[in-house]
């Protein structure tokens, strides 16, 4: 992997100040997936980044802030996909379809797999209901096109919720037996996934 040591170029002071905070963040979510939340240190981030732990102040509040940053982030991803899945032109599988593939996609980075592999225990409760109402976001709506789809005639009758946590369950599980994949070998995964889930969904006539 490319070094996340930073290096100065021409750019705005606000704008190299951003780079320099993602480099941060990149680079404790990286190590947090690779060694663990609580067996990374602040001293260990900074090191990799060649800096000194005074210097990640300037960017980060604590480990904590990492961390919740990470996850915030690959929520905030799945944003647009969300938004094109309300498109109602567009048959529920399809669209269901389309929002698995984007969450695989995000699983495949490091902010993504830092959102499956670290638990959010050590937040505050604020920081934990702000992640969690991104992930109730996310769940709610593959449950609402699954029960479109039931309606329609298009998903074989089943419980939504179930339905969506086999989905994440699996699709969360890749990170764990996949940790050094990149985009191309995930979105190999997904589509062995899809083609099993999709055609297990599909209503048969």
């Amino acid at each position: 992997m490319a070094s996340d040591t930073w290096s100065e170029v021409a750019l705005d002071q606000n704008d190299l100040r951003e780079q320099k905070r993602m480099a941060v963040l990149r680079t404790g979510a990286r190590l947090f997936n690779e060694h663990g939340f609580d067996r990374t240190s602040l001293d260990d981030i900074a090191s990799e980044l060649n800096v000194s732990k005074r210097t990640l102040y300037y960017y980060v509040k604590n480990k904590d802030d990492i961390l919740f940053e990470c996850s915030r982030l690959a929520l905030e991803f799945m944003h647009h996909t969300l938004a094109d899945s309300q498109n109602n032109r567009l048959p529920p599988l399809e669209r269901i379809e389309m929002i698995m593939r984007s969450y695989m996609d995000l699983l495949s980075n490091e902010f993504g797999a830092c959102l499956v592999l670290s638990t959010d225990r050590v937040l505050s409760e604020e920081c934990r209901e702000i992640l969690r109402d991104g992930r109730r976001r996310l769940d709610h709506t593959v449950r609402d096109l699954l029960q479109k789809g039931i309606e329609d005639g298009s998903i074989a009758p089943c419980e939504p919720k179930i339905a969506a946590a086999a989905l994440f369950g699996a699709f969360n599980w890749v990170p764990h037996w996949r940790p050094n994949g990149n985009n191309e070998t995930y979105a190999d995964v997904a589509n062995d996934f899809l083609k099993i889930f999709l055609n297990g969904l599909r209503a048969s006539h």
